[in-house]
């Protein structure tokens, strides 16, 4: 079964509460539209004086902008302890913002998840998400991954695999390598079901290369292991290792990873991001994403350049954070 009709069923079965906050985005309006009617989750979007073309349904709630008014004290305390002099004056202005409004109400329970990105920036998105939400307990890095499948005949249809870090991070240490690596694993099963096999990517395979970038990659690798001994992970690997098997079992002999990895760690976001865009473009992958992990609640990002097809399946994967 395609990895989407599994997650569709999934998520009809928990039937999470999502608000849209960019809810006059066109592409936004499809997508309410065909969550709506597979009954995928219920929704809400935010009213900010204009008429939102959905018809009515019972699993739709349209809450105004000026009901944000109740959140201004309690955000201007929490604004208070990292920004001396904010006010609630100040608060109130900000609040207006329906994304920051729409993280508000997942804050207080209003709602399960947030999704946006197709009109706002990536950080945009996680600057509200982090100022309301916050961050997961004792956890300190927010990251983010791409999920990727296939379409049926292509070579690799019948092969789940998860990019990370392509959204957040432009150069993580090597302690926050590890910790990416340890997020996306758990999430990659939490969603897919599938066991991770993890592969920390360099441009280099087990000291084929020296370079103080292959330091940092081989320190995370051996920081994971021993954070989560039980992780099926390997590194440093060239991509063809971690992917392809015949290269795999002729690069790395022995190796815990021959070709057969499905969760890949990109040492910095130039790499990631770069491999994300052609994996999609030219790969002819279905790529969701980016999937921010790291934040006490479910806030997703989207990419600006999505579709309404890339908002319905981000649904689906918040749906099971």
């Amino acid at each position: 079964m395609d990895l989407f009709k599994k997650l569709e069923i999934k998520a009809k079965q928990k039937f999470r509460t999502i608000i849209l906050p960019e809810s006059y985005d066109p592409r936004v309006i499809e997508a309410a539209k065909v969550i709506l009617k597979k009954g995928i989750a219920k929704l809400i979007m935010i009213d900010i004086g204009k008429t939102i073309k959905l018809p009515e349904n019972k699993d739709l709630d349209i809450i105004d902008i000026g009901f944000a008014k109740q959140f201004t004290v309690e955000y201007a305390k929490m604004r208070l302890k990292k920004q001396p002099g904010y006010s609630v004056k100040q608060a109130a202005a900000d609040l207006t913002d329906p994304l920051l409004f729409a993280c508000m109400l997942l804050k207080n329970k209003y709602a399960d998840a947030v999704i946006a990105g197709s009109v706002y920036s990536t950080g945009n998105v996680l600057r509200s998400a982090i100022q309301t939400v916050g961050l997961s307990k004792g956890n300190k890095t927010v990251s983010s991954f791409f999920l990727f499948s296939f379409l049926k005949g292509h070579a690799h249809f019948d092969r789940t695999i998860a990019y990370a870090d392509c959204g957040v991070l432009p150069n993580p240490t090597a302690a926050q390598l590890s910790e990416i690596a340890i997020q996306t694993s758990g999430n990659f099963r939490k969603i897919t079901g599938i066991k991770p096999k993890t592969a920390f990517l360099s441009f280099s395979t087990k000291g084929s290369a020296v370079h103080n970038t292959i330091d940092k990659v081989l320190e995370a690798y051996k920081l994971t292991k021993k954070r989560m001994p039980s992780l099926h992970t390997d590194g440093e690997l060239q991509f063809d290792t971690a992917f392809h098997a015949e290269v795999g079992k002729r690069k790395n002999p022995g190796g815990r990873i021959q070709g057969d990895a499905n969760v890949f760690i990109f040492p910095d976001l130039n790499s990631g991001n770069i491999a994300y865009k052609i994996t999609e473009r030219i790969g002819g992958a279905t790529a969701t994403g980016p999937i921010v992990q790291g934040l006490a609640k479910p806030v997703m990002d989207l990419s600006r350049g999505c579709n309404s097809n890339d908002i319905v399946n981000m649904s689906l994967i918040a749906s099971l954070f």
